[in-house]
């Protein structure tokens, strides 16, 4: 792995954090503004509002760094990983609880930390070891709580679990969008390379700004999403009209654009190009407790005591892994 400057290690960090308490946000943000606009047309507005506001520096970067023709479709791919894969997670957030998709989430944090061992052997020590278990171990508590107070979920259980299984998918893809993200910023593996040789792709042809990879996304996210939202539209019989949504689906609308999309994305890509995988997935462990406080004065998801048992055992083993030597 490239050699990073200390300085600039700790503004990942930083950028992670920031990342993570903004997202931590978005799942409550995104389940009542789904309750004023529909999941298809709700994340179209979001990228065509992104999309024009980032289009005078996407326009920039493009003049200032040419993209290889060889990269069009890998950019494509990624941003289709990145961007249009969210159509799930937001189908989920009508079906699962907010803390349920939360902690979905973690077990992706944990697939993150031994991909990114296998495609550019980031360390995996004793102690970033023992911070995973305690905190697959408070994952578990919380993901067997609904067996003990089951009358305490107001929903379907068929739905519940298709939310749930929406959830794993959306995280199977993001995994597969950090890694690949890694080497669209000049991050060398060989194991992804031969993995990518099966699906007849080859490695970026040149290294591009993280910043100009998470605009080209927002734009692929609009075209990729235009026919979903049309046949949402046309088939469900939902007339929605924007003057009509009122201040807490604009509010939604405007917090996914500008805070979840642009600052978060920004900010996550920076932190990504200068830490290592292993290291996002520490921040991954940190989201039930970060959301927390916004599930239960946004949705009213109320935290129990096995809730928040496995929360203090997850922060438990971020401690422990954290406080190992890089």
């Amino acid at each position: 792995m490239k050699r990073t400057l200390p300085n600039k290690l700790i503004v990942a960090h930083l950028c992670l954090l920031t990342a993570g308490i903004v997202w931590a946000a978005a799942g409550p943000i995104i389940k009542i503004t789904l309750g004023y606009i529909p999941p298809a047309t709700f994340l179209f507005l979001r990228f065509l509002l992104v999309s024009l506001i980032l289009l005078p520096y996407t326009i920039y970067e493009l003049i200032k760094t040419k993209i290889d023709p060889r990269d069009y479709l890998k950019l494509f791919i990624l941003g289709v990983l990145s961007q249009s894969t969210i159509l799930i997670i937001f189908i989920a957030h009508k079906y699962a609880t907010v803390l349920d998709i939360t902690i979905i989430g973690v077990l992706g944090s944990v697939a993150s930390v031994y991909l990114g061992h296998y495609f550019y052997k980031d360390k995996v020590d004793i102690k970033l070891t023992i911070g995973l278990i305690l905190a697959s171990l408070g994952t578990l508590i919380i993901v067997i709580e609904p067996l003990f107070l089951r009358e305490s979920i107001d929903m379907n259980m068929r739905e519940r679990l298709y939310g749930n299984f929406l959830a794993v998918i959306y995280n199977i893809a993001w995994i597969a969008f950090l890694i690949f993200s890694k080497m669209s910023m000049g991050e060398k593996s060989e194991e992804l390379k031969k993995d990518l040789k099966f699906f007849h792709l080859k490695p970026m042809a040149k290294a591009y700004p993280s910043n100009l990879i998470v605009s080209l996304s927002f734009y692929i996210g609009l075209i990729t999403i235009l026919p979903f939202t049309l046949w949402e539209y046309f088939s469900s019989g939902y007339t929605f009209n924007i003057a009509t949504v009122g201040s807490v689906g604009l509010f939604g609308l405007l917090y996914m654009a500008i805070m979840s999309s642009i600052v978060a994305y920004m900010a996550y890509e920076y932190g990504l190009e200068y830490a290592r995988v292993s290291d996002t997935a520490l921040y991954g462990y940190l989201q039930p407790i970060l959301t927390l406080p916004f599930a239960y004065y946004i949705v009213g998801e109320k935290p129990d005591v096995y809730m928040l048992i496995g929360g203090g055992i997850i922060a438990l083993g971020v401690v422990i892994a954290e406080a190992r030597k890089s």
